[in-house]
């Protein structure tokens, strides 16, 4: 399976010049006829910062209802720091719709040995924690009916040895908290109508957050007619709505409208307030069922848009 979108910024009157941004999945879901699932996901969110994630499952470990996984993640942020995480995953297979999993993770901040050193710290993040997931969508690409939910909490200890620069530092270690959940309804109000409605967030809580710590979200995937990434914070959801018009299976136009919001703390050192806010994003949308594949095109606006500031963004997936 191929998932790629294509996004292009315009230039802001006061702003640089615009950049193109983009996604690319890679998925082989069946790898030399094993059921062995291999996965590659690069975005590009600006002309500075990249990420890269790697996983890789074993199914039914010693002919057991058991997944294993593992998965690895790099995010270079600007030229501030380097993020690496590295995450085992062994999945319960209750039954077809019905998973409970474990999961262990390394997370590391990297500060860069220039700005990046003066405002983080370089860290180990290591985490325990749980998944549930339940998912009775009819059509992965295209639902018209089921529900998405999933659930993970994480417990651990984050230890701080210092910026670059800053090595003799004495350690601190601080207790870490993750929340995450997902919920997805999908229904046919009218033959050939589908109306998709989601629901997102994430909480961290920490005696101690950096900036490389705090969740991102906007854009194409998340709060549609904002930048890649574009906000961040300790506490972040959003929530999606989506009226479809089938015009066969797989292709439908559509209009949508999504909410978001993001909370970020702050910090009595750094003489640094705390931030909150709303936002919402609108827009229209259309993807269509080709001998290439589901081609998809949005235009969306963002609080403050005009016609020609507004996002356009073009993903094609296929399956091969």
């Amino acid at each position: 399976n191929f998932d790629g979108v294509l996004g292009y910024v315009p230039r802001r009157a006061e702003g640089p010049s615009g950049y193109f941004t983009g996604l690319v999945n890679l998925s082989l879901r069946n790898l030399f006829g094993t059921g062995r699932r291999l996965a590659v996901r690069w975005q590009r969110e600006d002309q500075s910062s990249q990420e890269v994630e790697l996983r890789y499952l074993e199914p039914w470990v010693l002919n057991f209802p058991i997944n294993a996984g593992v998965s690895f993640l790099q995010r270079e942020q600007d030229s501030s720091y380097v993020r690496r995480r590295v995450e085992l995953k062994g999945d319960l297979m209750l039954s077809d719709d019905f998973s409970l999993s474990l999961l262990l993770g390394e997370d590391r901040i990297i500060p860069a040995a220039t700005e990046g050193a003066q405002v983080l710290s370089r860290s180990t993040s290591t985490l325990i924690g749980g998944e549930v997931r339940y998912d009775s969508r009819d059509d992965y690409y295209s639902p018209t009916r089921g529900i998405l939910y999933r659930t993970d909490y994480r417990i651990g200890r984050k230890r701080l040895s210092g910026g670059a620069g800053t090595a003799n530092a004495p350690e601190e270690s601080f207790l870490v908290k993750r929340l995450g959940t997902d919920l997805e309804f999908y229904f046919q109000p009218i033959t050939r109508q589908v109306v998709a409605i989601g629901f997102h967030a994430s909480d961290l809580r920490s005696d101690h957050i950096e900036n490389g710590d705090f969740y991102r979200f906007g854009g194409a995937n998340t709060l549609r007619g904002y930048r890649e990434n574009q906000f961040v914070g300790s506490t972040i959801a959003w929530s999606n709505l989506e009226y479809r018009f089938l015009m066969a299976r797989r292709s439908y136009f559509y209009g949508f409208t999504d909410l978001g919001y993001y909370f970020r703390p702050g910090d009595e050192k750094k003489h640094l307030a705390s931030v909150d806010a709303f936002k919402i994003g609108y827009g229209l949308g259309l993807r269509v069922e080709t001998s290439l594949g589901l081609i998809g095109v949005s235009f969306a606006l963002g609080q403050g848009d005009t016609f020609s500031t507004g996002k356009i963004h073009l993903g094609l997936v296929n399956q091969f």
